[in-house]
């Protein structure tokens, strides 16, 4: 009960589209994180933003962990 890519419009695509992308990340991690940078630079995938996003959110909570850290390692030995 799958409708064609054409078929689809707005969210539906979207989630189809990300479906898809999880599916593939799971099966080939390494090749479709490769591939999922080339989708994001092109701009053509409904999906592009939401990788964008993503990966801004992914370096956000590494700077945040990092602060953190630091910051509780100068409060406990200070």
């Amino acid at each position: 009960m799958s409708a064609s890519p054409n078929d689809m419009h707005g969210t539906d695509l979207l989630a189809q589209e990300i479906k898809d992308e999880a599916g593939r990340l799971v099966r080939h991690p390494v090749e479709e994180v490769k591939r999922l940078e080339h989708v994001a630079e092109e701009g053509d995938s409904p999906a592009a933003m939401l990788l964008l996003i993503l990966a801004v959110a992914a370096v956000m909570t590494v700077i945040l962990a990092v602060v953190i850290s630091v910051a509780l390692v100068v409060y406990y030995r200070g």
